[in-house]
């Protein structure tokens, strides 16, 4: 069974529900502008907010999918040139070693004292780290970014767009824009927790960012409102 920790799908959440608080915003203030009425704002914003969870969802998952091939095809790769010519792999691991600041002596210390330096395991491992620039444990599991990113965006989605449901479309406009901004920072808090960050500044940072987006629909519709 698959160990999920919340620290291994935060980029998934955040991207997720940044992305749908912000998007759908624009596009509600943007028809709402645009004189919509309530039916057609929330036909609007229902549709991108599905459109946009199934194109994020799959966009995640063939990106954590194209990641996983290329180290997979790097592993079967090293194992290969271990195969065909060990030595020249083994030479290569202790000018890697000797790169990031051990000396020479310090290299033979290490390969003298400790035998998983000579396994080729180690040695493939170690090698394919170095032009990936991931290990293996850390690789992200496609099927998981995926649902992650699903929920994440329609989660997000329904703040801009629950408001016009139960209340008068001007004051669903104010509202929404409200409850996206508590969203916005509410998730920069939960963001805090795992990067240790301040708080505040967390929260802050992401309803700046946020927020521009939502700015650019409002305008877009605003202009398209008085052609």
């Amino acid at each position: 069974m698959i160990q999920t920790d919340m620290k291994d799908v935060i980029r998934d959440f955040v991207f997720g529900m940044e992305d749908g608080l912000v998007s759908n915003l624009g596009l509600v203030l943007g028809v709402y502008i645009g004189h919509g009425e309530a039916y057609a704002i929330i036909l609007a914003g229902s549709a991108s907010m599905f459109a946009g969870a199934f194109s994020m969802s799959a966009g995640s998952y063939l990106s954590s999918k194209s990641q996983r091939e290329v180290y997979e095809h790097e592993i079967e790769s090293t194992k290969k040139e271990l195969i065909d010519n060990p030595k020249k792999c083994y030479i290569e691991m202790r000018s890697s070693f000797i790169k990031e600041g051990l000396d020479k002596k310090q290299v033979d210390v290490l390969f003298k004292k400790s035998s998983k330096y000579w396994h080729p395991e180690f040695v493939c491992n170690y090698m394919v780290q170095k032009k990936v620039g991931i290990s293996k444990e850390k690789l992200e599991i496609p099927f998981r970014n995926a649902i992650g990113m699903f929920f994440s965006f329609l989660l997000g989605s329904s703040f801009p767009i629950a408001p016009f449901i139960f209340i008068s479309v001007d004051a669903a406009a104010i509202t929404s824009s409200a409850l996206t901004i508590c969203a916005l920072f509410g998730m920069g808090m939960a963001k805090a927790k795992f990067t240790k960050l301040n708080w505040f500044k967390s929260g802050l940072e992401v309803v700046l960012i946020g927020l521009g987006a939502g700015v650019i629909g409002y305008l877009v519709g605003l202009a398209f409102g008085h052609l």
